[in-house]
C-alpha cells in the first residue's frame, strides 16, 4: 500500500507524463487562416523562425528529444513594441500532425526594439530532420488578437 501511495504521488507530482504532449488534432480556423505578414497598430510584421531537433544521443535510457526553437515577430521599423503585447499560443503543423504549445520569452531583462517578440519552443514531437513545418503564432496587444504564421520552416538536426 506504500509503494502504491509513493508512485501515485510522483506521478502527480511529475504532471502524469514525461516531456512532449506530442501532437494533437486541432487547429483553430483562424490559425489556419493566418498569413505570413500582418499590420499590427501600424506596423507590417513578419515572422522568423528557426527550428531543429536535438539528435545528440544521451546516456539510456534517454527518450528522444523532440522539435525545439525560435520564434521572432520583427516590425518593419525598429520601434517599441505596441502596449500590451504578448504571446498567447504557437502551433506547429507537420502534415495532419498539429502541436500546440505556449511559447516562452527567450528575454524578459529589457525591451527590444528590433524584435518586439523573441521567444522559443521545445520538447515538441519527434519530427525528422528535414521535415518542412508550418508556425503559427497567436499574440496580442492592447489593439486585439492576432494570428501569423511561417511556412515550410525547415527542422534542421542538431549534434
Amino acid at each position: 500500500m506504500r509503494l502504491l501511495f509513493v508512485l501515485v504521488v510522483l506521478v502527480c507530482a511529475c504532471g502524469g507524463a514525461v516531456g512532449s504532449p506530442g501532437p494533437s488534432s486541432t487547429l483553430p480556423p483562424e490559425a489556419r487562416g493566418a498569413l505570413e505578414q500582418i499590420y499590427v497598430d501600424g506596423h507590417a510584421y513578419p515572422l522568423q523562425v528557426d527550428l531543429y531537433r536535438d539528435l545528440m544521443p544521451g546516456p539510456a535510457p534517454t527518450p528522444r528529444r523532440g522539435v525545439g526553437g525560435t520564434i521572432f515577430l520583427t516590425p518593419d521599423a525598429e520601434s517599441d513594441p505596441p502596449q500590451g503585447m504578448r504571446a498567447e499560443k504557437t502551433w506547429l503543423v507537420n502534415g495532419a500532425d498539429v502541436w500546440e504549445t505556449m511559447p516562452r520569452p527567450l528575454q524578459t531583462f529589457a525591451a527590444d526594439r528590433q524584435h518586439h517578440l523573441s521567444l522559443s519552443v521545445s520538447d515538441g514531437p519527434t519530427w525528422d530532420a528535414g521535415a518542412k513545418v508550418d508556425v503559427v503564432l497567436q499574440f496580442s496587444t492592447s489593439s486585439g488578437t492576432y494570428f501569423i504564421q511561417h511556412r515550410g520552416a525547415q527542422v534542421i538536426g542538431a549534434l
